[in-house]
């Protein structure tokens, strides 16, 4: 095969015009779109990636920062209207340590440091809001230092001072706060700084701090109580509330089906700790007893002289008729002492029991019957364990549902289903499309090989072997010439005649190549002498 230039060139033109007109434009266009996505990527990996240098600027910080950059002959790219600027990426660190030699970005701060300097013609208030920026600026660097703390706002309001203690206003601090990114501000933290500045600010007190983060959310809530509850026993309490919700709203639903019941629980917790000391006394040990028993007997008779003193002495007559009284009694006391049983018991009962409970149970009357909701009440009284003793109550009603909303939904997942499967069959008819493709080009390239075949002009007789056929015949007629050749170097004898024929040939051949006039000549006269 030729491979110079002017065959190469006509080899060329003849493929060119075997192509049918969109093969042409094929063959044109792909190179193209080839060469343009090529040179596109190549642009688009070679072009600097930018990257942040300063975010949030004033107008005052990006003109210096800008200019400097001019001076420094470094690229840079404005975002956010001018108060974010970019430069690129590989060369960022090197040109943030530079502005940071040059004092960029410049940042305002008041010290303490400044009072100790003396102004013309300062008065007592310049000189309290002085210390104001002062003491705001020493805040927001300690607070800057704790962990997840990325920078600080501080602003102190100190009201004049009153002569009147009633009409004094209270002092007040706001804080903001940015947050490391994927770091969280915990409630030990926001206690740390309600302290921290209710501790250096005078009059100060962590009632009057509020702190919020760049994202809006307030974190000072934490240090106040609601209803006299501190933020422990409020999550405590959702929980046991939670907890309740969840156990009953799970029960209701696997009988009703979701969506047609809605339980909330309203739990009041006693979150005193109370010590109770109980004692009982019984009867003990007898540890003495006396036991006293007393006779006694009085003899007396009868007779004597009225009017006369006993002191008389009287003349004694004997009367044989004189009668004689004779009485006696008996007395017996006992007496014992005991020692008592003392039982002494004392009970400490821990915060955080269930005080009064109360759940409200509402059911969709369209799915769930009055017979039903009869049931509920003692269902949901039973798995909550509702005591009527302390107050607890159960209120179940129906009503019909708003389902608006839920249709709305299920209309949106519905389209949402809807547009996921014509996506799936869009892909699904791409492929179908390009395998299509595909076997139409393996169809075509197939039609034009058997085209080619049919231009040789083959006999009939003949046909195409494949590439395996033709390996096996080929191998077939070397073997067959071998053993031809073997044959014929067995069976052939040379005779004397047939050596000297081999020699005047081989004379011949050697005149013939030294004198090939000669023997043109000789060859023409045969010629001649035959005609």
């Amino acid at each position: 095969m030729n491979f110079s230039w002017p065959e190469t060139i006509k080899s060329l033109q003849k493929s060119w015009k075997n192509l049918n007109r969109s093969q042409k434009i094929l063959s044109v266009t792909a190179p193209l779109v080839v060469a343009i996505a090529l040179l596109s990527l190549i642009y688009w990996a070679s072009r600097p990636q930018y990257v942040d240098l300063f975010t949030k600027l004033s107008a005052e910080e990006a003109g210096a920062i800008t200019s400097k950059l001019k001076e420094l002959k470094v690229e840079y790219q404005l975002a956010d209207n001018g108060s974010t600027i970019k430069v690129p990426q590989k060369d960022a660190a090197e040109i943030r340590l530079e502005l940071a030699n040059e004092g960029l970005p410049a940042k305002s701060n008041f010290s303490f440091d400044y009072l100790n300097q003396t102004r013309l013609g300062e008065t007592d208030a310049d000189r309290q809001l002085r210390y104001i920026l002062g003491l705001q600026n020493e805040l927001e660097q300690t607070i800057e230092t704790m962990d997840g703390v990325e920078y600080a706002r501080v602003h102190i309001v100190l009201p004049e001072r009153s002569l009147f203690a009633e009409e004094q206003k209270d002092t007040t601090a706001a804080v903001t706060i940015k947050r490391k990114y994927g770091a969280e501000i915990g409630e030990n933290q926001v206690k740390a700084i309600a302290n921290l500045l209710a501790h250096s600010v005078e009059g100060l007190t962590t009632e009057n701090i509020t702190i919020v983060d760049t994202n809006g959310n307030v974190l000072s809530d934490i240090l106040g109580s609601v209803h006299g509850l501190t933020t422990n026993q409020l999550q405590y309490q959702k929980a046991v509330e939670d907890n309740i919700q969840k156990s009953l709203q799970s029960m209701l639903d696997k009988v009703f089906g979701p969506n047609n019941t809605i339980v909330r629980v309203n739990a009041t917790l006693d979150f005193d700790q109370r010590t109770i000391t109980s004692q009982t006394s019984t009867e003990g040990t007898v540890i003495s007893r006396q036991e006293t028993s007393e006779t006694s007997s009085n003899t007396s008779t009868d007779g004597g002289v009225p009017g006369v003193d006993g002191n008389v002495v009287a003349p004694e007559y004997n009367f044989d008729d004189q009668n004689t009284n004779v009485s006696s009694s008996e007395r017996t006391s006992l007496s014992e002492t005991f020692q008592p049983s003392v039982t002494q018991e004392e009970t400490i009962v821990s915060p955080g029991r269930i005080k009064r409970l109360t759940i409200s149970v509402l059911a969709d009357t369209d799915s769930v019957s009055q017979a039903q909701l009869d049931s509920i009440v003692g269902i949901v009284s039973s798995a909550a364990g509702v005591d009527e003793t302390r107050g607890d109550v159960v209120e179940v009603a129906g009503m019909p549902f708003n389902k608006t909303a839920q249709l709305e939904n299920q209309k949106a997942m519905e389209e949402a289903a809807k547009r996921q499967r014509l996506i799936t069959y869009a892909q699904m008819g791409a492929g179908v499309l390009l395998a299509i493709i595909v076997l139409i080009v393996v169809l075509r390239l197939r039609s034009r090989k058997a085209a080619k075949v049919e231009d040789l002009d083959l006999p009939p007789e003949q046909k195409m072997v494949t590439l395996e056929e033709a390996e096996q015949i080929l191998a077939s007629q070397l073997e067959a010439e071998r053993m031809a050749e073997l044959k014929l170097a067995r069976k052939k004898v040379k005779t004397p005649d047939e050596i000297e024929r081999e020699k005047i040939r081989e004379e011949v051949d050697k005149f013939s190549k030294e004198n090939p006039d000669e023997v043109a000549r000789l060859v023409k006269a045969w010629l001649a002498e035959d005609s």
